[in-house]
């Protein structure tokens, strides 16, 4: 009796764990030709010649995690246009900044914060944030026109 009991807990508990495993990450790999035309555009764009190294479908927004093999973490929306730029503190190339952020927010940054460098690149419904590598770090937010809201000093 005493062993079948244990039985039924060891059975139990193995269903438990496989639950909270199974439910631990909702995200799917997917293979890199799923991703929107415009997404994989984007990456061919500014990121020729980087192995992309894992392709993820998100539940919610953004949809769509693009790791590659330099340390960036790409984040695309359902629709294929980019959300998020992240270098893991790297600098994000210029041209990339330039193509993709209004030229106010660059010049703000220029001399607001001349010896930083940006490392990550978002947008949002009301703009964009900009985090800088500077020592404390320094994030940024600004409206589409690229006139600035905030300011956070971590």
């Amino acid at each position: 009796m005493k062993l079948k009991s244990i039985g039924i807990v060891t059975i139990l508990l193995f269903s438990v764990m496989g639950i909270f495993f199974s439910c631990d990450d909702d995200d799917k790999k997917i293979v890199y030709n799923n991703l929107p035309v415009e997404s994989r555009h984007f990456i061919e764009n500014y990121f020729s010649g980087v192995d992309v190294t894992s392709v993820e479908k998100e539940d919610g927004e953004p949809h769509y995690k693009v790791e590659l093999a330099n340390g960036f973490v790409l984040r695309f929306y359902r629709n294929g246009g980019w959300q998020e730029i992240d270098g893991n503190g790297v600098e994000i190339p210029g041209p990339v900044l330039y193509d993709l952020l209004p030229g106010a927010i660059l010049t703000y940054v220029a001399q607001e914060y001349p010896d930083a460098s940006i490392v990550e690149i978002s947008q949002h419904s009301y703009g964009y944030e900009v985090n800088l590598e500077t020592q404390p770090e320094v994030k940024l937010k600004f409206n589409r026109d690229g006139g600035i809201i905030t300011e956070i000093v971590d």
